[in-house]
């Protein structure tokens, strides 16, 4: 989890507006209403905030939060779903609104259960109608008595690449007799501004020159793999894994990418895997031609592979070393549908569908006629599915990790 280093970065993947106060320090402490959260009221004056900070920075994929308190705080201390209308209620929150309009987004620390995995979303109409709550995953750390942050995805809590408004709200719950309400905001009088950016894949870790068949198979995991595209099946079996929502590892040959560079770009929108299986598929390619490949992926989808698959399966010490020297790991395979003879939808669906934990699976998308595979997809998933496999990426079986970088 980052600390003060990235505190002080300006705009690291959220942009600050010049609306925006600098870090929301309190030069006074003022008693007011901020949009329907009065701040309470005590006979010696109004109290101290307990907000000092509130600050939004984008790392990777993840949008981080980070609040500074005056009192100590617990995050078990704090509802997930707060009432905010109640003056019992005890509540550590963010609130979005995009600025076009529509629905506050409201995040809100804390919950009997998995405090330190999971936050509260609560979605709330310009009335104050909460109409949905749901719980998001997330990493929230009480990292000093003082200071909480939370990491999350952007679009798990329902905030796409935008422009926003938001504020932190607080409340400890301990509300005074005679108090208008309990809440607190920061900013007081306003609200701040930030645009949280889209983020793209644009690699990953592990390209080390190693050489695989089949991945562990302590987490009951299997990767689907497609060769030779993309081609006419390929939206086929994108919407196939969409429906089943699992993803795959698609090893494209660069001269297709070139042919159909908006299908190689759909492969990645969608959250699979794109890897280098040479440019024009010959046996034993050259350096020279896995370097043509990665550089049209590259411009196509911003993606540098860290996969590579020799056609054919072919491969020798020359080009298992060319792989590493460009910052890839060569995969292989250990269960093969070879439904490149296309031996029928069923023979595939059956040997696809036995495969076992941390196993690689070969299929072609491309190539030529691709109809029996894509017709055994369905069965194929299902079948893993129902032995308890969850279908993922190569990287994803391997333990490797995708690299996120802002546009």
């Amino acid at each position: 989890m980052p600390g003060e280093a990235w505190n002080k970065r300006a705009g690291a993947g959220v942009e600050r507006e010049k609306e925006q106060a600098p870090r929301f320090t309190l030069a006074a402490l003022v008693l007011l209403l901020v949009t329907g959260l009065a701040v309470g009221t005590s006979q010696g004056g109004p109290p101290e905030n307990p907000l000092k900070a509130a600050e939004l920075s984008q790392k990777g994929r993840k949008l981080i939060l980070e609040v500074k308190t005056r009192p100590e705080v617990a995050v078990s201390s704090f509802q997930r779903f707060p009432d905010v209308t109640q003056r019992s209620a005890a509540y550590l929150c963010a609130e979005f609104d995009a600025l076009k309009g529509g629905l506050t987004r409201r995040i809100c620390i804390g919950g009997e259960k998995d405090r330190k995995r999971f936050v509260g979303l609560g979605l709330v109409s310009p009335s104050g109608k909460v109409s949905d709550e749901r719980t998001v995953p997330a990493t929230v750390l009480r990292q000093t008595p003082h200071r909480i942050t939370v990491a999350l995805v952007p679009g798990d809590a329902d905030l796409g690449p935008d422009r926003y408004r938001w504020r932190a709200i607080y409340s400890d719950g301990a509300c005074e007799e005679g108090a208008v309400s309990c809440g607190y905001a920061l900013p007081e009088r306003s609200w701040a501004r930030y645009r949280v950016r889209p983020v793209d894949p644009v690699g990953c870790t592990g390209g080390n020159g190693q050489v695989v068949r089949s991945g562990p198979s302590a987490k009951r995991r299997v990767a689907l793999t497609f060769d030779d595209g993309p081609s006419s099946y390929t939206p086929q079996v994108l919407s196939i894994l969409e429906r089943f929502r699992v993803k795959a590892t698609f090893f494209v040959v660069g001269s297709m990418v070139a042919a159909d560079p908006g299908t190689a770009r759909r492969i990645v929108a969608e959250g699979h895997e794109i890897a280098n299986h040479s440019y024009s598929h010959p046996i034993l390619p050259s350096r020279s031609e896995l370097v043509s490949t990665n550089g049209v992926i590259r411009k196509t989808t911003r993606f540098r592979p860290c996969l590579f698959r020799p056609p054919y399966g072919a491969l020798d010490s020359r080009l298992a070393r060319d792989s590493g020297a460009e910052r890839m790991k060569t995969i292989l395979w250990n269960v093969d549908t070879v439904d490149w003879r296309t031996p029928g939808s069923g023979s595939i669906a059956s040997t696809a569908g036995g495969a076992s934990a941390g196993s690689i699976v070969l299929m072609h998308d491309g190539g030529g006629p691709r109809g029996q595979t894509v017709a055994a997809l369905p069965s194929i998933i299902s079948s893993l599915k129902r032995r308890g496999l969850k279908p993922v990426t190569v990287s994803k079986l391997l333990g490797n990790k995708t690299i996120w970088r802002p546009r």
